[in-house]
């Protein structure tokens, strides 16, 4: 035999798993070639870009805590002394590789980390299996590529379930002050990380002989990491609350937003299941399976175990998904434990009935595995708007008058030098509200216009189907992709999931999932070239 020793195996085939996993996930971190076309990405290289070490430590930005934007910027720091190159902490290019770099490595650690713990909740073989779904689950390699907080976020929760279920099984007070650490930086990382308190809690309050001495060290370790990592949270505490009123009216719907127009009209929670097939394929549908053998067995056998392993994702899921907003985002955090969780109820079926379980563990890794592929193939092509502005470079004459939206990224990019600015470029303020004066701008801008460029579904994705609210804006879409506003379609650009010629469309998943990484770019020129009153005759409404 090769392996001796249990353990030695038990250590090469998790080895295995974090390889591909982390392969997956570092491929092509500079998928954009530079150009940051995510927004949240501009705004944390934005605020590393503005801080320095340690007379300017204020990032001026509080959607995200101090301490990813802290990190971030001592490795550019770093980068400057090695490398020689100023770049590193002002060029927000160079911050997203950072930054990118660093979602990849938790995301990874986040592997081996899931399958201590459900080793430790189950056994080795839901251990394994929940590690290598995990490793193979697309939204957390696309969260990956992402030079954002989530992927650091999932790594904190997970995390600190180990030391939660130690606080329970072990509840001495050096358990409570390291799970006290990680939640601190979690929350250091994100507010809502601050729902993270309920695991450790829980754990605490079903410990046998608990001594509420070791909750206060865990609250106050918390504390004083959050502090440490995050404290212009204290000092700038205007600042900070008027960031947090306007990020939770974003996602209650208290506040209107154009971006999340996408969401007037979804079901709650359905919309949520319904995109969690996107992000971790056919695993989607053993969730309920697994929660449910999961919560029988917790009732059944009394398992507190299993009621501090459950209690989050409900309790999450069930708050968030009543939430108007729902980017995909929100539900990462839960990953992890509907992978356990379905994971766990295939090692049910394999125990129960041998030759089927292994069946549909050996399908659902095929199908997971090719959908990976399928996904990770849009980060071996070069990005739709990097294509597209390459295209309009050589085909668009200079000083062409292209109209682009606005709330999305104008075309082309500055891929050379100078040269995006060889053209006169306009921005349709498509989300203001629809009536007469709209209409004559619209005809104005469209009248005068050489190309019109659509450079992503993010607008015509939603306003087109939302005559009630945007009759005239709806419209505008239908004639303008019928061509009967005489501009006629030249060039489309797509990269959606492929495999072997086989094309996934994931028009139907939520926004965020396609519009940053892979959009469907569309450039019309104008052939007809009809008059404003012509425009304005055909957009008016009946």
């Amino acid at each position: 035999m090769i392996f001796k020793h249990p353990l030695k195996k038990e250590l090469f085939f998790l080895f295995l798993i974090t390889i591909v996993g982390g392969l997956l996930r570092f491929y092509n971190l500079d998928w954009d070639q530079g150009q940051m076309l995510h927004p949240d990405e501009r705004n944390i290289a934005n605020a590393v870009s503005h801080i320095r070490f340690f007379d300017k430590l204020n990032p001026q930005f509080f959607a995200y805590g101090g301490f990813p934007i802290y990190l971030a910027r001592l490795v550019a720091e770093l980068m400057v002394r090695i490398s020689g190159n100023l770049g590193w902490v002002y060029d927000w290019g160079y911050i997203n590789i950072i930054t990118r770099f660093f979602s990849g490595v938790f995301s990874t650690i986040t592997i081996v980390i899931l399958f201590y713990l459900a080793k430790e909740i189950f056994n080795k073989e839901v251990a394994f299996l929940s590690a290598l779904f995990f490793a193979l689950t697309v939204s957390s390699i696309q969260s990956a590529h992402f030079g954002t907080v989530e992927s650091m976020l999932v790594f904190m929760i997970v995390f600190l379930y180990v030391f939660s279920i130690r606080i329970f099984k072990k509840p001495d007070r050096r358990n409570y002050i390291y799970g006290g650490i990680v939640l601190g930086l979690a929350i250091a990382v994100k507010m809502t990380a601050l729902s993270f308190t309920i695991i450790p809690l829980i754990s605490h309050l079903l410990t046998v002989g608990k001594s509420y001495k070791n909750l206060v060290a865990l609250v106050l370790s918390a504390f004083l990491v959050f502090t440490l990592f995050s404290p212009y949270t204290f000092l700038s505490l205007d600042k900070f609350m008027e960031s947090m009123r306007y990020e939770s009216g974003v996602a209650t719907g208290a506040l209107s937003v154009p971006y999340t127009l996408q969401f007037e009209k979804t079901a709650p929670y359905l919309f949520q299941i319904k995109n969690l097939f996107w992000q971790m394929g056919p695993l989607a549908f053993l969730i309920i399976p697994g929660i449910a053998f999961l919560a029988l067995a917790a009732v059944k056998n009394k398992n507190k175990v299993l009621i501090i392993f459950l209690a989050f994702p409900v309790l999450y899921f069930a708050y968030v998904g009543l939430w108007q907003t729902k980017f995909i985002r929100y539900m990462l955090p839960v990953l992890p434990f509907f992978v356990i969780s379905a994971s766990y109820f295939l090692y049910l079926l394999k125990k129960e009935f041998p030759l089927i379980g292994r069946f549909f563990i050996l399908l659902f890794l095929l199908i997971s595995a090719l959908w990976v592929i399928a996904f990770s193939s849009i980060y071996v092509r070069e990005q739709t708007r990097i294509t597209a502005s390459k295209w309009i470079y050589d085909n668009i004459p200079f000083e062409s008058k292209i109209v682009g939206e606005h709330w999305d990224d104008g075309l082309p990019l500055s891929i050379f030098p100078n040269t995006s600015e060889a053209y006169k470029r306009e921005l349709l303020t498509i989300y203001e509200p629809d009536n007469q004066a709209k209409i004559n701008y619209y005809a104005m801008q469209l009248s005068t216009a050489d190309y019109i460029i659509i450079n992503s579904r993010r607008l015509y994705g939603t306003l087109m189907y939302r005559p009630d609210k945007y009759p005239v804006t709806s419209k505008y879409y239908r004639l303008l992709f019928a061509g009967d506003l005489g501009f006629a379609k030249v060039a489309e650009f797509s990269s959606y999931p492929s495999f072997f010629g086989v094309v996934i469309n994931d028009d139907a998943s939520e926004e965020s999932f396609q519009v940053f990484d892979h959009p469907r770019v569309m450039i019309f020129k104008n052939m007809l070239r009809f008059s404003s009153k012509t425009i304005i005759d055909k957009l008016t409404l009946l």
